[in-house]
């Protein structure tokens, strides 16, 4: 009964393992490809980490964050916050031409919106995507970008990426190999071979072998010498004793037989190593 149950756990492992590679590799290769495609915002990110750095630096000079507004056809519209939550850019004083301006509604948004903790991040800032939205928090800083001029100005195409998707296809990548693993292993059930004298029988993992004088005389001899090759002469004084005449074919048969005994579905690691014109080896 053990048996039927162990082929049939080897059985089913063998028909699903193919599947869950197959599934792993698809999977990371999804992830692969979204993050490829996020590249183009890492260069985004990158340069406007540059950006806020610039305009952090002369934030208390409103002509100076003006002069390097016009300078970037892509940056549209910039906010900075001193550290106590007070806006420093654009000040109530600050001449900005009309392409900078912002309203007091758009003020009071973006301050609402980054008045708490939050992660540097890429959003929509206009209804149809035009406008690119990015805020850090340290030192607290929005930039507003006209999408098409930044993608020019880095030569890049800044498509949406799905970062859950991305995450959850990266997860189901690891968990199919995990398991395509762990399959493997349970496919190959812990074979050790174990020699019972008192049962004249062998056990392998779940699985106890009935065997003859011979048998276990060969197998015992092979133990005594396990990891050791053993000549064919040896093996025949062992098992027929050292009146037989040895006969080359009788051993090979007989080593044939017994590794299907040890062995009888083919579905664990082989024990008995053949040295091809010397004799046999038992592995560990």
């Amino acid at each position: 009964m053990s048996h039927m149950k162990n082929h049939g756990v080897v059985h089913s492992n063998a028909m699903l393992r193919p599947w869950l590679l197959l599934i792993g590799f698809i999977s990371l290769f999804g992830a692969g490809y979204l993050w490829v495609n996020s590249a183009p915002w890492t260069l985004a990110t990158l340069k406007s980490f540059a950006d806020a750095r610039a305009i952090h630096d002369v934030q208390t000079r409103p002509d100076r964050v003006g002069f390097l507004l016009s300078k970037d056809p892509a940056l549209l519209k910039a906010v900075a916050w001193s550290k106590t939550g007070s806006v420093l850019y654009p000040g109530p004083a600050t001449y900005a031409p009309t392409r900078f301006d912002l309203s007091l509604q758009e003020l009071e948004e973006l301050t609402h919106l980054t008045s708490e903790d939050f992660p540097a991040s890429w959003s929509n800032y206009d209804r149809d995507g035009n406008e690119l939205l990015y805020c850090q928090p340290a030192p607290r800083i929005c930039l507003i970008y006209d999408r098409s001029a930044l993608q020019n100005a880095l030569d890049v195409s800044l498509d949406g990426v799905n970062w859950g998707v991305m995450g959850l296809l990266a997860g189901m990548g690891l968990l199919s190999f995990f398991l395509f693993w762990r399959r493997g292993t349970a496919a190959q059930p812990h074979d050790q071979l174990v020699l019972l004298p008192k049962q004249h029988s062998a056990r392998r993992g779940t699985l106890e072998v009935a065997l003859t004088p011979r048998d276990f005389r060969l197998l015992e001899f092979l133990q005594m010498k396990q990891g050791e090759v053993v000549t064919k002469d040896e093996l025949y004084d062992a098992g027929w004793g050292r009146d037989f005449m040895p006969n080359s074919r009788a051993l090979d048969q007989h080593m044939i037989n017994l590794r299907k005994k040890l062995d009888p579905d083919k579905s664990r690691s082989p024990v008995i190593e053949t040295v091809r014109g010397v004799g046999y080896r038992l592995l560990d």
